[in-house]
């Protein structure tokens, strides 16, 4: 039987306290979706913009003959031909996402260089352009042309200049051939 003690308040048992941890489990579980998404968000806008400022331009060269109309300017000494420099085309083609301005072509190794004339180009993305370039071969070292390493010298459409080095270079064999003739006098 139980007494009952009417001086005393009634003991009750305390209730679990059930509803504080589950709160901050939830709490925690919210916090770690919301950082997760938070993160991913601002890793693919950096790849977003990443991939935006990125510059890609192949370089090839043009196998027409004479730009200007003449075969090659030359200097001659002792008697046989020390360099050549032919007036050439290259195609340029903007592989990247956006419009780029080329501004200026850059190559060269050992016994050969080549420069393209200083001039601003707009080129869309997917798009070609035409580029004058003179090259200078001297015929002791410079033959065959064969892959140059490349520098172009690029502006992107957020006015921001950079210089752009395809991968490969370019391939100067179709100009090797005029050299070798002009070389030889």
């Amino acid at each position: 039987m139980n007494v009952i003690d009417l001086d005393r308040p009634a003991v009750v048992p305390p209730a679990p306290r059930r509803k504080p941890r589950l709160l901050v489990a939830s709490a925690l579980v919210i916090g770690a979706v919301l950082g997760a998404c938070a993160t991913y968000g601002w890793s693919v806008h950096r790849q977003t913009v990443a991939r935006e400022r990125q510059v890609a331009v192949f370089v090839f060269a043009e196998a027409s003959p004479f730009v200007d109309g003449l075969p090659a300017d030359t200097v001659v000494s002792g008697g046989r031909v020390a360099t050549v420099t032919l007036t050439r085309r290259v195609t340029l083609v903007n592989a990247g996402p956006l419009p780029i301005d080329i501004r200026d072509l850059f190559a060269s190794r050992p016994g050969v260089s080549v420069r393209g004339v200083n001039k601003e180009r707009w080129v869309e993305p997917g798009a070609t352009v035409l580029a004058d370039a003179d090259v200078q071969v001297d015929c002791a070292h410079g033959l065959p042309l064969g892959r140059l390493p490349v520098t172009l010298s690029v502006r992107t459409f957020d006015d921001e200049d950079r210089e752009a080095r395809p991968r490969d270079g370019f391939d100067g064999t179709p100009w090797s051939e005029q050299a070798e003739v002009a070389c030889a006098g």
